[in-house]
C-alpha cells in the first residue's frame, strides 16, 4: 500500500527542478543510511576481531602458564628421581617402613625447598614389586592391575600427562587431577628401578584463568576429559582440535555470539576459550573522520544541487519556457534568450538551427504548392480551351456527314475522341485504358500530317487496362518522340507503346526508333526541377515537366528511366507503384 500510494504521487514531480531535488534528497537519505550501516558493519567488525584477539590471547597466556608449570613439574620430578634416599628405597631387596619413611622425606625435602605444595597433592614412588612410598594424604585409588601404567613404561623415562592417571590413580572425591608420571631408572644400568607418579591438583590453573577475560575457558585433555575450568565449554570438544594448529571460528555460547580458540598447549592438554566480550568504543579519531566523512558528503551533495541547479536546470527551463511561448503564439520563432557556453548552449543552438531549416522547408513547401496550384491552373486552362474548338468540330463533322466526305468525317471523328478522353470531366486520374486512348487518337492524327514517317505499335497487358494513372503522362512522351525522335532522323519509324504488371507496379515503356538522346540530354530532362520546367514550358507541359508531374505523383524520384543511343533508339519507362494506388482509394475514402 506504502509503494502504491508512493508510485501514484509521482505525478506531482513533473518538472525538471523537482525531479532533482528529490533525487538529491533520496541520494542523501541513502548515503546516511549507507553511512549508519557501514557504522555498524565497523562496529560489528571491531568487536568480531576484538572477540577473537581476545580469545586467542587468553588460550596463549593459558597454555603458556601449562608449558611453563609442567617444565616446573618435569625438574622437580627429575630431582625426586636422583634423590639418595628415594634411590635407597627402590634399590633395596626388601623394603621396609623405615626406608619407606626415608624416602618420603626425601621427597618432602625437595617439594619444600623446589616445589610448590600447595598444587602437588601428593607423590608417589611405586617399586617395581608393587610396594610404594608417597607424600600427602591417602585420597587415591591405585588400581595396579589397570592397562594405564603400560603408557608409562613405554615413555621410556620421559614424562608423561594424563588426567587421573588414564584410570590407574583416581582421587576418591572424584575430583579431576592432572597426572605427571615417568619412568625411573638405574643411572648405570638403565633398568626399570619403578614409576614416579605426581598428581597435581586441578585448580593449578584456576588463577591463570580467572585473569582472563573470557566468557568461558577450560583444560581438557585429547579425549575430552575435563580438567579444569568451566566445564559446560568442555562439552564443545572436537576431535579436530587435537592438532599442531589454533583452531579459531565464530559459535553462539549461552545464547550470544562468541569467538572460540582451542589450542593444543602440550600434549594432551588442550586449551578452550569462548569470549563474547565487545570491544570498547571505536576511538574519538575513528568517530571524528567518519563524521567529517559524512559532513563532506552532506555539503558536496549540496554544492551539486546549486551547481545541476544553476548550469542545467535553470537552462533547460528556460528553453522549454521558450518552446512553449513558441508553441502557444503558433509560430516558429528562435530563442533569443541568452545561453551558457555548454552542451544546453549547444541544444538551444542546435533547436535554433532546426528552426530555421523547418522555415525554409516552409517557404520551400509554399513554393511547391504555389507551383502545384499554377501546374493545375493550366491543366484547367488546356482542358477549357478545347471546349469551344470540341463544340465547332461536331458542327463541322455533321457538315462532312452531309458532303459525304468520309476522310473529313473520320478525322473529325477522331480529334473530336481526342478532346473528348483529353477533357475526362476534368479527372486528375484517369484509367490506363483512357491514357491509352488519348495517345492512340493523337497518333492517327499526327499520321494525317506526317503520312507513314513512323508506325505505332502496342502491347499491352489486360490487367493494365483498369490501373489508375495521372491523366496526359504519355502524351507529352509520345509527342517528344515524334518532334524530337521521328521528325529529326527523317526516316521511316516506330513508336512502340508497352505496358505491363510486374514488382508491385504498372511499368509503361514508350519506345522509338529516331535520333536518340545523349547521355548529357538525359541527365538533364532527369535533373530538371519544377520549377526549371514550368518556366521553360509555360505554355505546356514538356518532357522534364511531364516527369516531375509524375514523381510528385507517385512522391518518388525513381519512378522514371531514359535509355538510348544515338541514331538507334529512345526508351522512356515510367513505374507506377502499387502503394500509390493503395493512396489514391484512401484519400478517396
Amino acid at each position: 500500500m506504502i509503494f502504491d500510494k508512493l508510485w501514484n504521487k509521482r505525478i506531482h514531480f513533473k518538472s525538471l527542478k523537482q525531479k532533482t531535488l528529490a533525487f538529491y534528497v533520496i541520494l542523501f537519505g541513502f548515503f546516511a543510511i549507507l553511512f549508519v550501516a557501514s557504522f555498524m558493519i565497523v562496529l560489528r567488525r571491531t568487536n568480531v576481531d576484538y572477540r577473537a584477539k581476545a580469545s586467542e590471547k587468553a588460550v596463549d597466556n593459558v597454555a603458556s602458564m601449562v608449558n611453563s608449570t609442567v617444565q616446573n613439574y618435569n625438574y622437580i620430578s627429575r630431582l625426586i628421581m636422583v634423590n639418595d634416599r628415594v634411590v635407597s628405597f627402590l634399590k633395596c631387596e626388601e623394603a621396609d617402613k623405615s626406608m619407606s619413611y626415608e624416602a618420603r622425606m626425601g621427597m618432602y625435602e625437595i617439594l619444600n625447598h623446589y616445589g610448590n605444595i600447595n598444587y602437588i597433592e601428593s607423590v608417589y614412588i611405586f617399586r617395581n614389586d608393587g610396594e610404594y612410598a608417597n607424600t600427602g594424604k591417602n585420597e587415591y585409588i591405585i588400581d595396579m592391575e589397570s592397562d594405564g601404567w603400560q603408557y608409562i613404561l613405554e615413555a621410556d623415562g620421559a614424562k608423561t600427562l594424563s588426567i587421573n592417571g588414564n584410570g590407574v590413580i583416581i582421587k576418591k572425591d572424584g575430583k579431576p587431577t592432572l597426572t605427571f608420571a615417568r619412568a625411573i631408572n638405574d643411572i648405570n644400568s638403565q633398568e626399570l628401578l619403578g614409576i614416579l607418579v605426581m598428581n597435581i591438583s586441578s585448580s593449578c590453573f584456576d588463577e591463570v584463568i580467572s585473569i582472563q577475560k573470557a566468557s568461558g575457558m577450560c583444560v581438557v585433555d585429547t579425549n575430552g576429559t575435563y580438567l579444569c575450568g568451566d566445564e559446560e565449554l568442555a562439552n564443545l570438544y572436537k576431535d579436530e582440535y587435537n592438532s599442531e594448529n589454533t583452531v579459531s571460528k565464530n559459535i553462539r555460547f549461552r545464547g550470544k555470539r562468541a569467538a572460540f580458540t582451542a589450542k593444543n598447549a602440550i600434549p594432551p592438554l588442550i586449551v578452550m576459550c569462548c569470549t563474547n566480550t565487545s570491544a570498547t568504543p571505536l576511538p574519538i579519531e575513528t568517530l571524528f573522520a567518519m563524521l567529517m566523512t559524512f559532513c563532506a558528503l552532506f555539503l558536496s551533495s549540496i554544492i551539486h544541487t546549486l551547481f545541476v541547479q544553476k548550469n542545467i536546470t535553470k537552462p533547460i527551463m528556460t528553453l522549454d519556457a521558450s518552446i512553449e511561448r513558441t508553441k502557444a503564439e503558433g509560430w516558429l520563432a528562435r530563442i533569443e534568450e541568452e545561453m551558457p557556453d555548454d552542451e544546453i548552449g549547444r541544444l538551444a543552438e542546435s533547436y535554433n538551427n532546426m528552426i530555421d531549416y523547418m522555415n525554409e522547408l516552409f517557404e520551400q513547401l509554399l513554393r511547391e504548392e504555389e507551383n502545384i496550384r499554377k501546374a493545375e491552373m493550366m491543366v484547367l486552362y488546356e482542358q477549357i480551351k478545347p471546349h469551344f474548338l470540341y463544340n465547332t468540330l461536331e458542327t463541322i463533322r455533321y457538315l462532312a456527314i452531309q458532303e459525304d466526305a468520309v476522310q473529313v468525317r473520320d478525322a473529325l471523328e477522331t480529334l473530336g475522341s481526342f478532346y473528348r478522353n483529353f477533357l475526362s470531366k476534368g479527372k486528375r486520374e484517369i484509367p490506363f485504358r483512357d491514357e491509352l486512348r488519348i495517345i492512340q487518337d493523337y497518333l492517327a492524327l499526327q499520321k494525317l500530317r506526317y503520312g507513314d514517317s513512323f508506325t505505332d505499335e502496342y502491347e499491352i497487358d489486360e490487367g493494365t487496362l483498369d490501373y489508375m494513372v495521372p491523366k496526359l503522362i504519355l502524351q507529352p512522351l509520345v509527342e517528344n518522340s515524334i518532334y524530337h525522335g521521328v521528325k529529326l532522323k527523317g526516316e521511316h519509324c516506330i513508336i512502340k507503346v508497352t505496358a505491363r504488371l510486374s514488382e508491385g507496379g504498372l511499368h509503361v515503356s514508350i519506345y522509338d526508333t529516331g535520333v536518340g538522346m545523349s547521355e548529357e540530354q538525359i541527365q538533364k530532362v532527369l535533373e530538371t526541377k519544377r520549377e526549371e520546367a514550368v518556366r521553360k514550358s509555360p505554355g505546356g507541359f514538356g518532357l522534364a515537366g511531364t516527369i516531375d508531374r509524375i514523381r510528385y505523383y507517385c512522391n518518388k524520384d525513381d519512378v522514371v528511366t531514359i535509355r538510348s543511343e544515338m541514331g538507334e533508339y529512345t526508351e522512356i519507362e515510367i513505374c507506377i507503384p502499387q502503394n500509390t494506388q493503395e493512396r489514391l482509394r484512401d484519400g478517396e475514402e
